[in-house]
């Protein structure tokens, strides 16, 4: 463990506290020295950038009071539905995209 992963373990639970407080209006309990564990190991499994999108992520969803022990124990699943929902945004624009072309060749009589 080193000054760094500390001080990254400590941001991610900063961007958790405030992801919390825009949800709730309030500030989380939370006990950061016993938390940063859970804080790197995430980051050391999945990284920075896949952390704080999954913890983002994990504040759309349906999850009654968002405990951050949850998250810890789940946060493979959490992070997995984050992506298969961005592929499923795009699979959708893009049949949007087809349907408006469709329309539009039949509206000018191109069909």
């Amino acid at each position: 463990m080193t000054k760094e992963s500390v001080g990254a373990a400590f941001g991610i639970l900063a961007h958790y506290e405030k992801c919390y407080e825009n949800k709730y209006g309030k500030k989380p309990s939370l006990n950061k020295y016993k938390e940063k564990w859970g804080a790197i190991s995430l980051l050391d499994d999945y990284g920075k950038e896949k952390v704080t999108k999954g913890i983002e992520y994990y504040f759309k969803l349906n999850k009654d009071g968002h405990p951050l022990g949850w998250l810890y124990n789940n946060f493979d699943v959490v992070y997995n539905s984050y992506e298969s929902n961005i592929k499923d945004e795009q699979l959708r624009a893009e049949r949007r995209a087809q349907t408006a072309k469709l329309k539009q060749e039949f509206l000018n009589g191109n069909a």
